[in-house]
């Protein structure tokens, strides 16, 4: 909303802050209310439709969790999967067509049917609607600015939309991972465990009408008993040595909306336990991978590159930009400040640190997360991290009985949450139901 330049003058600016507030909320209520008469009608066209065209839209490879609903759909006569790699445009251009082609790559390696949403040739972006004509699209990220807006969920009210969250949500900020305008306009929002159902249903405008709680997709070869994980993302090929992972995450700016990096506390420090402890320890660097980014912006590109070469190079360390499920499961633990990763390393069921900055959990963490750090190391200090590394080196793991004890009762899925998700749309295609 625009007001007039006479109005500007006299009307105080958090006062006119405030009438966009409003003006902004009561076009969302009208959007919200609009869509479930738009999907009726496009679910009640594919009742009786042979094939079920599915694109989902991919970012980068590392929050792609939706990896077995798209290989069930390949299996399954009545989808055609294709996947759209959508170039995030926040961080420039160059970086743009960076993770854009890496991720191209990676489905494409594959053998995947993928397409790339821009062409850097010719400076086009895909028409989704005459190229691909989807009947369901699913989204693998929720957040709008982060792709080009021509692919946001506003400009496909009329087309069924599916969001399953590509982390374990851990965050107590329910606007954001329940309210904003994206989670009201699904079709279907499938959720991780019951206790995010009830928080979608307390904090959502839509009151969680389109939520199902159905598991979450990116543990599933976590817990594969018959998932055999390769060691080669390991440096060494040496099973006298502990494997410890340390995962920071990107929130180092001061603006951050969730305050959970220790980061730039333990830099360096990290760097200097990977050297005390080579002759007993590998490391793996698995950062987010939005830190480069943020840390380029910070300390410069040349001092980034530097540090990441740092742990690439040295010997008894490595650099993990990519997939991490067989990281996980060959490692024998894990230091980090993430926010999924609370969830999906319990999973493997071993010994697991967070480190802190000082911020409360209780600020930060709904229930569920809280539930899980109840079942961690907690560092403080560096002493406290280098005393865990010492512990694992010698095998010493006091939580291991309580944490398998939670893990059983409280975290494992009905079913496999791909299955789920995957019968949940066919069956509510072949009996019309709109909302669960």
């Amino acid at each position: 909303m625009i007001l007039p330049n006479n109005l500007k003058k006299i009307v105080p600016s958090r006062i006119r802050c405030f009438i966009r507030q409003l003006f902004v909320a009561s076009q969302e209520r009208v959007l919200i209310n609009r869509v479930k008469g738009k999907q009726k009608y496009s679910l009640s066209k594919l009742r009786d439709k042979q094939k079920i065209r599915c694109v989902f839209f991919a970012l980068f490879e590392e929050i792609w969790k939706v990896d077995n609903v798209y290989r069930l759909m390949t299996k399954n006569p009545r989808f055609e999967p294709i996947i759209l790699v959508c170039p995030i445009v926040n961080y420039g251009h160059d970086n743009m067509v960076k993770r854009m082609n890496d991720c191209y790559n990676h489905f494409k390696s594959k053998g995947y049917n993928v397409v790339k949403a821009y062409d850097e040739l010719n400076n086009m972006y895909v028409d989704v609607r005459e190229s691909l004509n989807p009947d369901i699209i699913v989204y693998t990220n929720p957040y709008e600015g982060l792709i080009d807006d021509r692919y946001y969920i506003k400009n496909y009210m009329d087309i069924l939309t599916i969001y399953t969250p590509y982390y374990f949500c851990e965050w107590n900020k329910y606007g954001y991972t329940y309210d904003l305008l994206f989670h009201n306009l699904l079709w279907r929002y499938y959720l991780e465990v019951p206790v995010m159902g009830k928080l979608s249903k307390k904090y959502s405008r839509s009151k969680g009408r389109n939520t199902v709680v159905v598991g979450y997709p990116g543990i599933e070869k976590l817990i594969a008993k018959d998932y055999i994980p390769s060691s080669k993302v390991w440096k060494e090929d040496n099973n006298q040595k502990k494997r410890i992972i340390w995962a920071p995450h990107h929130t180092i700016e001061e603006t951050e909306v969730c305050n959970y990096s220790c980061f730039l506390k333990y830099s360096e420090f990290m760097i200097d336990l990977a050297k005390k402890y080579q002759e007993e320890v590998q490391f793996a660097f698995k950062p987010h991978p939005l830190l480069k980014n943020k840390l380029e912006k910070l300390w410069g590109k040349d001092k980034t590159d530097a540090y990441y070469s740092c742990w690439d190079k040295m010997p008894n360390t490595c650099l993990s930009e990519g997939e991490y499920i067989d990281l996980f499961r060959t490692s024998d633990a894990m230091i980090h400040d993430s926010g999924s990763f609370i969830a999906e390393y319990l999973y493997v069921n071993k010994p697991v640190m967070r480190t802190l900055n000082g911020t409360p959990l209780t600020d930060e963490f709904n229930p569920f997360a809280l539930k899980c750090l109840d079942n961690y190391y907690l560092a403080e200090t560096a002493a406290d991290i280098e005393t865990f590394v010492r512990n694992v080196i010698s095998s010493i793991d006091t939580m291991k009985e309580q944490r398998t004890k939670f893990i059983e009762e409280e975290m494992m899925p009905k079913g496999t949450p791909s299955e789920n998700i995957v019968n949940d749309i066919l069956d509510s295609i072949d009996n019309q139901i709109l909302y669960r």
